[in-house]
């Protein structure tokens, strides 16, 4: 693992992580969509316009590959706020984007700010396009290579969100 990430937490706003982070928009796949990402002294930023021209839907924001260990952590807690568009927080287990990933949905916040734990055997195995119904296992919890966020709702329009922190729990601990 990558002495110089701590899977403990992401502090977007303190400690400035998240500088390698990536954009990364439906134009892959010949979509209109624009996001875009920047730090600022409270957090990270992702905002941006989804388009449905040309096959479109879709805006995410991610973070560089590296082998990311989640088997000593049963929860993230994350403190964001964002609009009502809906954003899901991602994991992938695989260097290839066609193969399934794990999703969870946060809620909108319609601007307040808001803090909420979640087990990561909550988050939803997706294959491109639908869900599989399976969830994130203890098993593939040391397979994770990439963390990020993407538009979750195939809706034109306006979308923000501002994470301040992720943070990785033990089962009981902080």
């Amino acid at each position: 693992m990558n002495s110089s990430v701590s899977l403990l937490e992401f502090d977007f706003g303190k400690k400035q992580s998240g500088k390698d982070w990536q954009i990364i928009n439906d134009g892959v796949m010949g979509g209109l969509s624009d996001g875009e990402a920047f730090l600022s002294k409270e957090a990270i930023i992702f905002e941006g316009k989804i388009s449905l021209e040309n096959n479109g839907g879709f805006s995410s924001l991610k973070s560089a590959f590296d082998e990311y260990d989640l088997s000593n952590y049963n929860h993230i807690e994350i403190c964001y706020k964002s609009n009502d568009y809906q954003i899901g927080l991602t994991f992938e287990t695989s260097y290839y984007w066609f193969q399934p990933y794990y999703k969870f949905l946060l809620k909108p916040t319609n601007g307040e700010w808001r803090t909420e734990k979640i087990k990561l055997s909550d988050f939803d195995q997706i294959r491109i396009g639908s869900k599989t119904g399976r969830k994130l296992k203890d098993s593939v919890k040391d397979q994770i290579v990439r963390i990020g966020f993407i538009t979750s709702e195939k809706r034109a329009g306006d979308f923000y969100l501002e994470v301040d922190y992720l943070r990785f729990t033990e089962k009981d601990g902080i």
